[in-house]
């Protein structure tokens, strides 16, 4: 078996941890953006409408006064991209109609984990890539050296008796069976659904820049009168087109053996703007525990890292492909015996989605970082136009495996994938001094945001697990999950 190796490139302290392999789960918005500033000015941030209010709801009056209050001003940042966050975050604010004192902006971690996905839209994405590049031009960073991976070629070789042997050994971690009969009685029911409530509540506060320690719940009881959550429809735990990117499903609600952690789920109504995960009924059918699902994501992890090899094999022919994918297959139930609450379907499952991800990635998504920074190059270079640009990188070819995507572009009249208006939202905010692999990275970050790559059960668990641990629904874990 051919060793591993890994040349490892040299960090400054004062730069973050290095990026994901581009393709795998996309670029993350924590770890590289935002740090709490709180030296700048105040200014007053102007109402949003990028929160929609739940449908068919209107928000209960809050205690006197609250409503007619002006915005409070909010400390700024500077950077085009804290105003506008600042400014949406007020938006939330009224739609709440509840005054908070002193809002301050929360962390980009706190905004990833707990609002909708699409909060991050174009102008907010462009401001946030814009002040990315500040960010790496005003401050001190080591060398910038390539990470260089050389991984086995043909993974591990598996014989079916042993396949056959770790297959048995998750059958016998049978997932314990969930009672989805006995149901809550209305009193329990209106317990649960205001104690969801508070948990609306906190989030709602913590988005408004609220430090954790202050929410703890006798703190939170303490410092806020309740009934601001608990008679406001704006905090219903159910509504799943709110401002939260998270809550708790009303069907799972009504079970009376299903822990909280169960019963909280990611949105995905079906519409356009909301529609992110495939197998959504599925993955809400799981009941996986906190421990599960943290092993799941442990498990998908080393899967990517072991499994790199099965990529050159996944658009081959059937013939090809089928004995690459029982090899691989056999890899990934090995795997699975290392995690104690990985059983035999979840295993599979695992497997199956990262074939799909795979195959999908190397179809649409490989390679246009590198054509789109070609084409961003020669129109900085020589101030030429998207076309001529694109025109120039086909004639050139220095990215053979999306030659058939630049082609198509320049055959259908005013382009028929769209790739110039791709291209203006990838790299809106870069500027000319910024280095060609930075350039790269931020241009890879924007494709996995706007391309839609299909997500998969290990990003869902990951986000649940953050949502749960965020609000207090769950203890974080020592081991922090891998980003």
């Amino acid at each position: 078996m051919t060793q591993k190796k890994r040349r490892r490139r040299r960090r400054s302290p004062r730069e973050g941890p290095s990026r994901r392999r581009r393709g795998e789960e996309g670029a993350s918005l924590s770890g590289s953006l935002v740090e709490s500033d709180s030296s700048s000015t105040t200014s007053s941030a102007p109402p949003s409408g990028s929160f929609d209010k739940p449908a068919g709801r209107t928000s209960s009056a809050p205690p006197s006064g609250s409503l007619d209050e002006p915005p409070v001003a909010w400390p700024a940042r500077q950077s085009r991209y804290h105003e506008i966050l600042a400014s949406r975050l007020a938006g939330l604010q009224l739609q709440a109609g509840v005054a908070v004192d002193s809002p301050n902006l929360p962390s980009d971690e706190i905004v990833q984990v707990l609002a909708r996905s699409n909060f991050y839209d174009d102008e907010l994405r462009a401001a946030l890539v814009e002040y990315q590049v500040h960010k790496f031009l005003s401050e001190p960073h080591g060398p910038d050296v390539e990470d260089t991976y050389f991984g086995e070629e043909s993974g591990d070789d598996i014989t079916a008796e042993e396949f056959v042997k770790y297959s048995g050994q998750l059958k016998t971690r049978r997932p314990a069976e969930v009672d989805t009969k006995t149901g809550l009685d209305q009193e329990q029911l209106d317990s649960l659904l205001a104690k969801y409530k508070r948990y609306r509540f906190k989030a709602y506060l913590l988005l408004l820049g609220k430090p954790v320690d202050e929410l703890e719940d006798a703190a939170l009881e303490s410092k806020y009168p309740m009934e601001l959550a608990l008679e406001n429809d704006f905090f219903y735990p159910c509504h799943h087109d709110s401002a939260f990117g998270w809550y708790f499903d009303s069907d799972l609600c009504l079970l009376a053996n299903l822990s909280d952690y169960q019963r909280l789920v990611l949105p995905n109504c079906g519409g356009n703007e909301y529609y992110e995960y495939d197998r959504w009924s599925q993955y809400k059918a799981f009941y996986n525990t906190p421990d599960a699902d943290r092993e799941y994501v442990l498990y998908w992890e080393k899967m990517v890292k072991e499994m790199k090899w099965l990529e050159n094999h996944v658009l081959k022919g059937f013939l090809e492909w089928e004995p690459m994918r029982r090899k691989g297959l056999y890899q990934s139930i090995k795997i699975a015996n290392g995690f104690t609450n990985i059983h035999l379907g979840l295993a599979y499952h695992g497997f199956e989605e990262y074939v799909l991800r795979t195959r999908f990635y190397r179809l649409f998504v490989e390679g246009l970082d590198r054509a789109f920074l070609e084409i961003w190059k020669r129109v900085n270079e020589g101030q030429t136009s998207f076309r001529d640009a694109l025109q120039k990188v086909y004639n050139e070819n220095p990215v053979p495996l999306r030659q058939h995507t630049l082609k198509a572009e320049l055959e259908w009249p005013g382009g028929f994938l769209q790739l110039e208006q791709q291209f203006r939202r990838c790299t809106e905010g870069i500027s000319k001094e910024f280095p060609d692999r930075r350039v790269q990275e931020l241009i890879a970050q924007e494709i996995n945001y706007k391309r839609a790559m299909p997500k998969t059960y290990a990003e869902y668990a990951r986000k649940k697990l953050q949502v749960a641990e965020v609000l207090g629904i769950i203890p974080s874990p020592r081991a922090e999950i891998p980003a």
